[in-house]
């Protein structure tokens, strides 16, 4: 089920809220009970073939967790992480590997694995929860609420990722399943904003985005820099309106999950970026991956951290998906912040704008590797920028496009703009209304999330 889609604004949605504050008037316990059948119900809706995987995975991190936390730490949490990144390594890499070993002359046959929707998602949550357990910070762990944590189906698709701890102490607050019109408002107007940004911005360009890189061959350098750019700009209003949609659906029910963007394109530095971009991807590999390093490597400070980074950095580009474009992509990032790194334990200089200028060029250079089917595909498209011969993309809205660089440069993030501006007032809420209208007669042409396939 797509939040971009009439089943989802019209029934489900309409339905777990009015359910979900109904029953909270009578038990907090039968509002999250609601709450997290309401959630497997809209997992199971894609294929309810793999909505076992998702209780498996639950139930046996839950046990896990149990485990560690009754004093034998280490055992257990090496074999819940072997479970979770087993799970994930099947679904998600394995296909890989095997075709790796087949080029190579292994004679063994692909297999036909289809990735299951979130599975990196809920997988990733829960490898942070047992590290939690396994660092001593964990105080409970009640079974319904751990479930809703790990399936809340605003963010199980697509994140954003959350922390154990974070969301416990929010399920005990008083008065969480009770309505709060300020919350349903504010929350409403975010999801109205993530709304336009996926149906409006996202969906609008993503044809062009595909012609191009489909006929990458033809492209001539201003058609395949023109591409590559819309699809930086795709891939930001795609999963960040996502983003804002999970926010804003939390905030209705009086929960806070984390914010994954603030403003990423206008990052001077590649680190400043990744500070930006999937914030709660960069906060979770940091915590379990860049900062344990750091402390049990040898060496200088700035040696552990050129190789902490690197790795870490590494993991965040190919946790993204299995296959040499990710793996090209990671690497290219892993470098590039390393280069930063250097570049500033160096204190070499840089003006401001310069830095603006080699970050997006560096992340639209990547982002097409990013994008293209195969490296050969990628490879066209990049040549076809160093001077293709082809043809310019035709039929793009310049217009929406410009409209979609001034917001990107200019308008604040869309958590910023309802905090420090929205009022609930006439004005407002009749433009909030016309804008949901305006982008809910656009359905016609609605289409999955990008960041779904990762």
């Amino acid at each position: 089920m797509l939040f971009n889609s009439y089943a989802f604004l019209f029934f489900f949605l309409p339905v777990v809220l009015v359910v979900f504050f109904a029953l909270g008037r009578r038990s907090a316990r039968w509002a999250h009970g609601w709450l997290l059948l309401a959630s497997l119900v809209f997992y199971g809706f894609w294929d309810v073939r793999y909505l076992p995987l998702l209780l498996v995975s639950i139930a046996g991190n839950y046990l896990v967790s149990g485990r560690i936390l009754a004093g034998r730490r280490l055992p257990w949490f090496l074999l819940g992480l072997a479970f979770d990144l087993g799970l994930l390594g099947y679904y998600k890499y394995l296909g890989f590997f095997v075709s790796m070993l087949d080029a190579a002359g292994a004679g063994f046959s692909v297999p036909q694995i289809v990735l299951p929707l979130g599975v990196s998602f809920f997988t990733i949550t829960q490898v942070l929860f047992l590290y939690d357990c396994y660092a001593g910070t964990v105080q409970e762990r009640r079974p319904l609420d751990y479930a809703l944590f790990v399936a809340f189906f605003p963010h199980l698709l697509a994140g954003p990722i959350l922390y154990h701890k974070q969301m416990m102490a929010q399920f005990r607050q008083e008065g969480l399943t009770r309505i709060c019109w300020e919350n349903v408002v504010r929350g409403g107007a975010l999801f109205v904003i993530g709304l336009a940004k996926k149906v409006l911005l996202a969906d609008a360009f993503a044809p062009f985005v595909a012609q191009g890189f489909s006929h990458a061959a033809d492209l001539s350098a201003a058609g395949a820099w023109t591409a590559a750019g819309l699809y930086m700009i795709q891939l930001y209003f795609d999963f960040s309106g996502y983003s804002d949609m999970a926010v804003g659906l939390s905030r209705m029910m009086n929960l806070e999950i984390p914010v994954n963007f603030n403003a990423p394109y206008r990052a001077a530095s590649l680190i400043n970026f990744w500070q930006r971009w999937h914030i709660s991807l960069t906060n979770a590999i940091t915590a379990c991956v860049y900062l344990p390093l750091l402390r049990h490597l040898s060496g200088t400070m700035f040696r552990r951290t050129v190789v902490a980074s690197f790795v870490a950095f590494f993991i965040v580009g190919i946790w993204h998906g299995a296959g040499w474009t990710f793996v090209v992509f990671a690497l290219l990032h892993a470098t590039g912040i390393v280069v930063n790194y250097v570049w500033r334990y160096c204190a070499l200089p840089c003006p401001r704008w310069l830095g603006h200028v080699l970050t997006l060029g560096f992340v639209l250079v990547t982002m097409v590797v990013f994008r293209a089917a195969d490296v050969a595909q990628a490879g066209l498209v990049l040549t076809a920028m160093l001077g293709g011969s082809g043809q310019m993309l035709a039929g793009v809205p310049w217009a929406l496009v410009a409209a979609a660089v001034v917001i990107l440069a200019v308008v604040p993030p869309s958590q910023v703009l309802v905090a420090r501006f929205f009022r609930r007032n006439v004005v407002w809420l009749a433009g909030l209304l016309g804008l949901f209208i305006y982008a809910v007669l656009q359905l016609n042409r609605y289409s999955e999330f990008l960041y779904f396939q990762f």
